[in-house]
């Protein structure tokens, strides 16, 4: 049965109207909504919460109509961004507190354990306050608390941002582990494009109250539907180029291939910083000067002017990085996506 079905959505703040006509499906796994901040997307998880009331649409959980039931009769999880733990209990405590009055002490003891394990926390941290663990375990065991009535449906509201980067890969891979155990689909809303990348079986894109595509990690990265979408996910340049009538486009790089056709005429290219190769030889290539140097330990990304008003950003290895004012030489490796018009 879809975990959740959200149709037609809209909802605002007052007359500001956020939401404009959202349409989503989570089937099952983790779904992430990734968007800049004021994008919408909480909105939409406090909508889905019963937090917020739209304004018009639907929502179903479970194959059931939500609009307007109160929170606790929608039958899901959630976790706020700071995890929210109450300070007076111990961790069993707020583990428990999931379950209701209605469990008997020794179920709602076995409850605890079994979900400490899921989360792949130590069993005796039952006994400590949130106080005494550190924001990766507190996080853990805020999701545990939310998985502790056995919900179809788990929301996260940017839970690893507190988090160092880290830290923010282990507990988001054991969060996952664990959703994935206990057999609930989850509604990821993150900024973090790694986070959403690496985490989630689909990725829903997210400007100004609309989504811009729908689909798994690899189809949004690869595949990019809208311009708006290849510049936000990963370091990438849109550049122009020109398709002629037998389908070739020239561009600042010279002659390059494209992922599919174009309609002869002005393009727009997306170039990922992984697609352009550099070189100090620049007897050969496109040559460019270095401008900046951003610098990451184990790879580095450069931007290089090609003229006046071309910049294009490249990413190169931590240790073979050319000082800035270097002549360098660009080729790009690969077909590259290209949408009619001029885009930028």
């Amino acid at each position: 049965m879809t975990a959740l079905q959200v149709s037609g959505l809209r909802a605002g703040h007052g007359r500001r109207e956020v939401l404009d006509g959202l349409d989503l499906t989570v089937e099952d796994g983790v779904t992430a909504v990734l968007g800049a901040s004021g994008c919408g997307k909480t909105t939409l998880l406090r909508c889905v919460a019963g937090f917020i009331t739209p304004t018009a649409g639907e929502i179903r959980i479970a194959g059931r109509s939500v609009v307007g039931l109160a929170p606790r009769r929608r039958g899901i999880g959630y976790v706020p961004q700071e995890g929210a733990l109450f300070p007076h209990l111990d961790v069993g405590g707020n583990i428990a507190f999931g379950l209701g009055r209605s469990v008997g002490r020794p179920e709602r003891q076995d409850r605890v354990a079994e979900l400490l394990r899921l989360l792949e926390l130590p069993g005796e941290l039952a006994e400590r306050h949130p106080h005494e663990l550190s924001g990766g375990q507190q996080q853990r065991v805020a999701v545990a608390r939310a998985l502790a009535p056995r919900p179809g449906l788990v929301l996260l509201d940017e839970p690893f941002s507190s988090l160092d980067a880290g830290l923010r890969e282990e507990s988001g891979r054991a969060v996952v582990r664990a959703l994935r155990t206990a057999g609930a689909a989850a509604l990821l809303v993150t900024h973090d494009q790694g986070e959403a990348l690496s985490l989630a079986d689909q990725v829903a894109v997210m400007a100004s109250g609309r989504f811009l595509q729908v689909g798994s990690a690899v189809d949004v990265y690869l595949t990019p539907e809208h311009p708006g979408v290849a510049a936000f996910l990963g370091s990438a340049t849109l550049l122009p180029g020109e398709a002629g009538p037998d389908g070739r486009v020239d561009s600042p790089f010279g002659e390059v291939a494209l992922t599919a056709p174009q309609p002869a005429g002005p393009v727009t290219l997306v170039v990922r910083a992984e697609q352009v190769q550099v070189s100090a030889d620049a007897t050969s290539g496109t040559k460019g000067v270095v401008e900046e140097v951003s610098f990451f330990g184990h790879d580095a990304t450069i931007r290089v002017r090609l003229s006046d008003d071309v910049h294009v950003t490249a990413r190169v290895a931590g240790t073979g990085i050319p000082d800035i004012g270097t002549t360098v030489a660009l080729e790009v490796v690969g077909p590259l996506v290209g949408y009619a018009g001029d885009l930028r």
